[in-house]
């Protein structure tokens, strides 16, 4: 019999702590909506997993080992057939030390203390339950944010009614996929599997983003407070502008709109789910190694004759997309800085990741991958995939920065840009599909 356990738990940071997500560390002055940690445990015929995810912009690697050593010491011995994933909330602290910030000690203790409490309380409150899933060909709030541009490169967030855009360098993952968990005559939770971007609010305010708003939003819809977690798709190259209008898209009205569509489309597939039933529940994790990229002396010397022309006062306040997509100064010097670092610190090394896939009979598997990986890697381990429906949960796992098909490192876009903590090996996206189809091998 298949038994659910839910629980929730606030991870706020405390005023002044710095949110994660650009380029430049920007201090809290305040909270629009509280962060969170969700728990759901499955347990069926002896058999116990789950997910755990965050509302911050990453999980490290780090953090995730002290979790699950927590969870162990807590006397709970299925930490390794565990999802832990992120939202991607651009308006969340920093758990890693990033772009030479560094993480709160006491905000990640906290954070490792709240992970624990929630597994614990979840696995305490496990029920019989019954799943039920489907899925929706349905984003219209996503857009590739890639562009061919008019000189055959591609640039990331050209800027709004730029005439120099020619079309979109790839398609979105329009899928929506959604379990409902039923017990006791009503829907207990509720997962989603969307792909988009999750930095809509901007600024310097703690926030969820969309995924809490479209949580709060179902929870109106039904009259209560079902939880929502939300498992975010291939969507690296994904997010929410639509460059076809002048209208601005950073705001936190923006990630309301963006959260109530969302919640529309969930809402509208309830009465539409279809029971799973589930006999056997399966847990596969690979440990996969991958490289970083190697970075030439070449590289090096071009880096250095930015550092020596742009100064470093120019780097000074904000680095916005519409920055990055013209190369300013504050943004070429940023990056020629990373480079450097980055040759440093991790070209031709490498680093290791657990994948981790959570199957249901033949029906439907939850499998996880690191990083920001393009939607295109995302559309081709499902259609390769034997099983009835798959959903890629990335930053799931860990954080290996972004994962852009092999193709995309000639064309431009700064996701192709090596910074200390990202810059996988130019061939990371093949090798991610192929260990995930290995793990999905029933």
């Amino acid at each position: 019999m298949l038994k659910v356990g839910l629980s929730r738990e606030v991870i706020t940071p405390v005023r002044g702590i710095p949110l994660c997500g650009y380029f430049n560390p920007r201090p809290n002055t305040g909270i629009l909506d509280d962060l969170c940690i969700r728990a759901m445990i499955f347990e069926n015929d002896g058999v116990t997993s789950g997910l755990v995810v965050f509302d911050l912009c990453f999980l490290s690697v780090t953090l995730i080992n002290k979790i699950k050593a927590g969870i162990k010491a807590a006397g709970m011995k299925f930490g390794d057939n565990l999802m832990l994933s992120a939202t991607h909330t651009h308006t969340g602290p920093y758990i890693d030390d990033f772009f030479g910030v560094k993480a709160d000690a006491a905000y990640l203790e906290m954070l490792k203390d709240k992970a624990v409490s929630a597994v614990r309380q979840a696995y305490a409150s496990l029920a019989p339950a019954e799943l039920l899933t489907g899925s929706v060909k349905n984003n219209p709030l996503a857009f590739n944010r890639r562009y061919w541009m008019k000189n055959d490169k591609v640039l990331t967030n050209p800027g709004k009614l730029n005439p120099e855009i020619v079309k979109p360098e790839g398609p979105v993952d329009t899928e929506i996929g959604v379990i409902a968990v039923k017990q006791d005559g009503r829907i207990s939770a509720i997962v989603t599997n969307i792909v988009n971007h999750t930095d809509t609010v901007s600024g310097d305010f703690v926030s969820a983003d969309w995924p809490g708003r479209m949580e709060k939003c179902i929870q109106n819809s039904l009259g209560y407070d079902v939880p929502v977690l939300t498992l975010i798709g291939c969507s690296g190259n994904i997010n929410h502008f639509d460059v076809s209008t002048k209208k601005d898209q950073s705001s936190y009205a923006e990630a309301c709109r963006i959260g109530a569509g969302y919640a529309k489309v969930v809402a509208g597939m309830l009465k539409t789910l279809k029971k799973m039933p589930v006999k056997n529940l399966k847990i596969t994790s690979r440990e996969v190694t991958i490289p970083f990229r190697v970075i030439s002396e070449a590289e090096v010397k071009k880096a250095k004759a930015v550092l020596a022309r742009v100064s470093a006062t120019s780097s000074d306040g904000n680095m916005t997309s519409e920055g990055l997509a013209t190369g300013d100064g504050p943004v070429a010097r940023f990056f020629a800085e990373q480079l450097v670092e980055f040759k440093k610190k991790c070209s031709g090394k490498s680093r290791k990741f657990s994948l981790v896939s959570i199957k249901f009979d033949d029906k439907l598997a939850l499998t996880s991958l690191p990083g920001e990986v393009f939607t295109e890697i995302g559309l081709a381990i499902k259609k390769r995939s034997p099983f009835k429906q798959t959903w890629p949960v990335t930053l799931g796992m860990g954080e290996c920065g972004y994962v852009p098909m092999a193709e995309c490192f000639t064309r431009g876009g700064y996701e192709i840009l090596p910074v200390v903590g990202g810059g996988p090996k130019e061939t990371t996206a093949q090798l991610l599909e192929q260990e995930t189809l290995k793990n999905l091998k029933r």
